[in-house]
């Protein structure tokens, strides 16, 4: 994020200026994405009357709606209807899910198999397994089942009611994982010999942590259950209000100090059975390689799921047939309810590299076109939907840890991102809902925070990349922030690869790449007034559009009235 300048001549805005939010809806049956200000200066004429164009077309069909309340009171942004699946969608996702589940049994005895230790959360039973009759398949069954009896002492009695479904299919479920480890074990025992050479035992690792990675991935994007042991270190995250990745961590570290022990007490302290370098490479190789494929896997199998739900004229999903996959595909999806359409403003996404002046430019655009301002004046809207202070909103959001092995241990791979019970997936949700709360209330400028992706349904919104060279960013430091060459060149390092680094892990993709972008402009090259002037001549472009569709919707949904009165 970018500091804020510290020349006077960037505009500045007193609070007391800041206009309520104005939801404008086409009429009463319309749908709305989810909910998860500065001072207007005066615009030119040509695009003030533009700008009045695009809320007239709302305001004349939201009236009668509004008649009742002062003008100066919000209105509550509507909800968007619950996702509904249908039929053939359950059954795909479910079959899905079992395929995972079995993809994750067959993993286990990859990893086992490869005679240098096992995966941390089946470590005690495969020690078991080891010194008694029962195989490691009839261990995991047990051990598994025994979590899911565990979980409803955990939550409590009436959530345990209210949930008792969800709670007790994951016994079904963890009869095919256990299955499937030991019709996989007997298998590759088949193949593969007993005393296999080290380099295969490191083959087969790598092949069952890979195995792992596609199961959790898979099982993440059919989003029906879960496994016991991840369900049972979400009830313990939910009970004591601390992150998944920590008490998975601690969960663990838990299992393969008990099956260190286990061992000890069998062989007489003379062996250690279970747990080598298997056991370490599988727990930190495995959430990174989910969280390569996630963002890339995920996207086209809710596209997949999505395929057969009712869409009206603009490709977008009808309300209450089955909505957007949510945000963790990044996208706000615009829906459709009793005929009528949602109303899509124009939206300015500014992402930029730092240095460039993209806070100030988009500030600027903002007052001449008249429209609202979004960059750190969304931070009171994200602590509001994440429940962190602002303080922490403010130092965390947008941003990865750099630490590696946290990011290894302490992420929560294994559910969709709004279920997560990690700080940064949190924060991205939040940010996700707050993005689109201000995008459908009026048009604006929003800087930063991955607002184009999230904003990619939105066939509207303006999708601007700000580059510049080197000199002129030095420039721009200097003169905005007060930095010396070697400071701001940290600084452009470090705010650059952070930025990266979220936008590859939240939406998949490169933050450079012009594909993902409508305007990709050199800041030093044009110059802010240059850059400014092709920004708004596009905005315009897309208000003009933005009416017509207001007017085209506002034609369709009266026609039906106007037939029946006839």
């Amino acid at each position: 994020m970018e500091q804020q300048s510290t020349s006077s001549q960037q505009p500045q805005k007193p609070e007391s200026s800041e206009q309520p939010l104005q939801p404008q809806v086409l009429s009463q049956s319309s749908a709305s994405v989810p909910a998860s200000a500065p001072e207007q200066a005066q615009a030119p004429a040509e695009t003030k009357s533009q700008d009045a164009q695009v809320q007239s077309q709302t305001e004349q069909q939201s009236q009668s709606q509004t008649q009742s309340q002062p003008q100066s009171q919000p209105q509550a942004t509507p909800k968007r209807p619950k996702r509904q699946m249908g039929l053939q969608e359950v059954i795909e996702r479910n079959c899905l899910f079992l395929f995972a589940v079995f993809l994750g049994g067959l993993g286990i005895a990859l990893v086992t198999s490869a005679n240098i230790g096992t995966t941390p959360i089946s470590s005690p039973n495969y020690v078991v397994s080891l010194h008694t009759p029962l195989s490691l398949g009839a261990m995991t069954f047990i051990f598994n089942t025994l979590l899911v009896v565990l979980q409803i002492f955990i939550v409590g009695k009436q959530y345990a009611r209210d949930h008792a479904l969800i709670i007790f299919l994951q016994i079904p479920v963890t009869l095919i994982f256990s299955a499937a480890i030991d019709i996989s074990m007997h298998v590759i025992g088949l193949i593969v010999p007993s005393d296999v050479p080290y380099i295969l035992s490191l083959c087969l690792l790598a092949a069952g942590s890979i195995t792992l990675a596609i199961s959790v991935t898979l099982q993440v994007c059919a989003d029906v259950s879960m496994v016991s042991g991840e369900a049972f270190v979400k009830a313990i995250s939910q009970r004591l209000h601390k992150e998944f990745g920590l008490v998975k961590t601690c969960f663990d570290s838990s299992l393969v100090l008990i099956a260190v022990i286990i061992s000890f007490v069998w062989t007489g302290f003379s062996a250690v059975e279970g747990v080598r370098e298997g056991t370490v490479v599988g727990a930190l190789s495995i959430g990174p390689m989910v969280r390569l494929l996630l963002p890339r896997v995920q996207p086209k199998l809710s596209k997949f799921f999505n395929r057969h739900h009712p869409k009206d004229a603009q490709g977008y999903v009808v309300a209450g047939a089955g909505a957007n996959a949510g945000v963790e595909q990044g996208a706000g999806a615009a829906t459709v309810a009793q005929g009528a359409a949602q109303t899509l403003f124009p939206v300015i996404t500014i992402t930029r590299q730092y240095g460039c002046g993209g806070r100030k430019l988009g500030r600027q655009i903002a007052e001449e076109l008249g429209i609202k301002f979004y960059d750190n004046e969304l931070i009171a809207i994200i602590a509001q939907e994440s429940g962190l202070s602002p303080h922490v909103v403010e130092k965390s959001e947008g941003r990865l840890d750099n630490a590696l092995l946290y990011q290894m241990v302490m992420k929560d791979f294994a559910v969709p991102l709004e279920k997560s019970m990690s700080t940064s997936d949190a924060l991205f949700v939040a940010t996700s809902r707050a993005v689109r709360q201000v995008a459908h209330t009026s048009p604006c400028v929003i800087v930063g925070r991955g607002a184009d992706r999230i904003l990619e349904d939105n066939p509207y919104c303006i999708r601007v990349l700000l580059y510049s060279d080197l000199e002129h960013k030095l420039a721009i430091c200097k003169q905005d922030y007060g930095q010396e060459k070697e400071q701001a060149l940290d600084t452009m390092r470090s705010q650059d690869r952070s930025r990266a680094e979220y936008y590859r892990q939240y939406f998949g993709k490169d933050l450079l790449d012009p594909q993902n972008y409508q305007l990709c402009l050199n800041v030093g090259a044009l110059g802010p007034e240059r850059c400014r002037a092709l920004i708004k001549e596009l905005y315009q472009a897309q208000a003009a559009a933005a009416t017509a569709a207001a007017q085209a919707a506002t034609a369709a949904a009266a026609s039906p009235a106007k037939e029946a009165a006839a």
